[in-house]
């Protein structure tokens, strides 16, 4: 999603702030496309206790992204333990060893970890993880598709209580016409039909402001357009070919 996407979203940033004042652990959800990538990094400008890691897939890349984080802070347990080799040492160090690291440096500071992009974290990842956060009274952000265990894996016991989740959900459709309407207009896309393309992309979209950017980047493309005229069709067949790949 591009900085735009972020319209129509105040609400849902003051949410975020609120429960990040809490300081205590939640699961951030949604479908791919709606935002929370985009939000959470909006909102670790505001919070520079943030240490986000994008690449959640194993508990070494997480330990190891942890580790930079801290260490890009200056924090004085990783920047002992890299000496003079800087971060080259972590990459060099054991995932037992580097999850000491993080531990050691994790307990004398006050901040969150974000874990953006998971993929059904395994019972060794998730209790390695939790054992670290209860330890160091670390919170958590776990980002995931959804609020079920295909995709927030064995880390789910974490988020039993319902105020311990946020669903980050699709535009209404008024928000969505609005915000397609606005970015077709920065886009400057022109066509015979442009009227009715917003339309029904946003019908399309389901209200998803990353599906309606894509599409309407499609229908900017001569491939959809003949004599001035958006190809609505094959422009939906090739995105559902296209978002189910890499969304799916």
């Amino acid at each position: 999603m591009s900085p735009a996407a972020i319209y129509g979203r105040d609400a849902e940033l003051e949410q975020l702030r609120q429960l990040v004042l809490r300081r205590h652990s939640f699961l951030l959800h949604g479908p791919a496309g709606v935002g929370k990538t985009l939000l959470l990094k909006h909102l670790a400008g505001d919070v520079p206790e943030m240490v986000y890691c994008d690449e959640s897939s194993s508990s070494q890349l997480v330990f190891r992204g942890i580790a930079a984080g801290l260490f890009a802070r200056k924090n004085r347990h990783v920047l002992q333990a890299c000496g003079t080799s800087g971060l080259n040492a972590i990459k060099e160090k054991s995932a037992v060893s580097v999850r000491g690291i993080v531990t050691e440096a994790l307990r004398d500071v006050n901040h969150w970890i974000v874990l953006d992009h998971l993929k059904s974290p395994s019972q060794s990842f998730a209790a390695s993880l939790k054992d670290v956060c209860n330890g160091t009274q670390t919170p958590l952000i776990a980002v995931a598709r959804s609020a079920h265990m295909e995709d927030i894996g064995f880390l789910l016991p974490m988020f039993s209580d319902r105020s311990e989740k946020y669903a980050l959900r699709n535009f209404d459709a008024d928000t969505a016409t609005e915000f397609a309407v606005r970015t077709a207009e920065a886009m400057r896309l022109n066509a015979a039909n442009r009227n009715e393309a917003i339309q029904r992309i946003v019908h399309y979209s389901k209200g998803n402001p990353g599906a309606i950017i894509a599409m309407l980047h499609m229908a900017a493309s001569p491939k959809y357009v003949t004599e001035q005229h958006v190809k609505l069709s094959p422009l939906y067949i090739d995105f559902r070919l296209r978002w189910g790949a890499t969304h799916g």
